[in-house]
């Protein structure tokens, strides 16, 4: 069967539903799969993913809108004409829910509300999200073609052949092989551990190999106070795949929750996760090579750092998860 696969983004999420992804083309499944453009490396090469379809993020928030609906009109028939026989949202928003209508297929699978929000499921055969976990709930989606859920997760990234060999050139060239690497940020504010309990994980760090990992313009410039103030050593401007190849290399990752973490958690790499507001039972990386701490706040709050105590996870917790699983 043909099946198109609906995951937009984030970088986490789509991290989160490579595990779906594996299943579906091991029960022997054409899979296509309608995310961002910017998150489309995630899925470029991955042994899962026939094909890619890409929404471009920035011209359907900024562009004029009789170019924006020019651009969604071409996108709608390239859908239909790839002939999905069914369409997956693993996302359950309108704006997904929207896509998945538009591209022409038959049958639609949805997760049921109030897993899928803003109508989303209207017209879809649907299913109960019952398991904590958001792998297990996409996992869950399974249930609806009659394929049974795996013993264990299975994430089909890219080979990133050349990312990695670049990866292990620059961290034997920097003496930084098997780094303990601490990711700086977060993409809600309320995710990020206080800059203060950064420096200070840094600066106990500092006697082994550690790197400071930074995403976006800000977060960099936290990275670089970090770095002044206790001479780790800070990352260079890297790819989503040269980012992987680093991680392949680390000893253990220190991270909020955020993309970087489940990243890692689907090369293998050991990691602690900081967890605010969504709990470490539902997003945390699972299997033993994975600690989660939890801090006390405002369930789902995004915006509001003051309502998270992120500063109830010490330093001292952190590094004893840490010393645990690291390789």
């Amino acid at each position: 069967m043909r099946i198109l696969l609906v995951r937009l983004g984030a970088f986490g999420d789509i991290v989160h539903t490579l595990p779906l992804a594996a299943e579906l083309a091991a029960a022997g499944h054409h899979l296509g799969w309608l995310c961002e453009d910017r998150w489309a490396c995630l899925l470029e090469g991955s042994p899962a993913v026939a094909g890619i379809h890409r929404l471009p993020r920035k011209v359907m928030r900024t562009a004029p809108l009789p170019y924006r609906l020019a651009t969604l009109q071409r996108l709608v028939r390239e859908l239909r004409h790839s002939r999905y026989d069914l369409v997956i949202d693993a996302q359950g928003l309108a704006k997904s829910g929207i896509l998945a209508a538009l591209a022409g297929a038959k049958r639609r699978l949805a997760h049921a509300p109030p897993r899928a929000r803003e109508l989303s499921w209207l017209g879809a055969k649907t299913v109960p999200a019952t398991a904590e976990h958001v792998i297990d709930q996409q996992l869950g989606l399974l249930a609806g073609l009659g394929i049974a859920p795996p013993e264990a997760w299975r994430f089909p990234l890219p080979a990133w052949e050349a990312e990695r060999t670049w990866a292990r050139r620059w961290l034997d060239e920097h003496g930084l092989d098997r780094a303990w690497m601490i990711n700086v940020g977060a993409g809600w504010p309320t995710k990020v551990w206080p800059e203060e309990r950064l420096q200070a994980c840094a600066a106990a760090c500092r006697e082994r190999p550690a790197l400071l990992l930074w995403g976006s313009p800000s977060e960099r410039a936290v990275a670089e106070r970090i770095a002044a103030a206790t001479s780790v050593a800070m990352a260079p401007d890297t790819t989503i795949p040269q980012l992987a190849g680093l991680l392949d290399r680390a000893a253990v990752l220190i991270s909020g929750d955020t993309g970087p973490l489940h990243l890692a958690r689907a090369l293998g790499t050991p990691a602690v996760g900081l967890f605010g507001p969504v709990p470490m039972a539902r997003n945390g990386p699972r299997g033993p090579a994975w600690r989660n701490l939890q801090a006390p706040g405002a369930a789902w709050e995004r915006h509001d750092a003051s309502k998270v105590d992120m500063s109830a996870i010490t330093v001292d917790m952190v590094l004893a998860e840490a010393t645990a699983v690291a390789r």
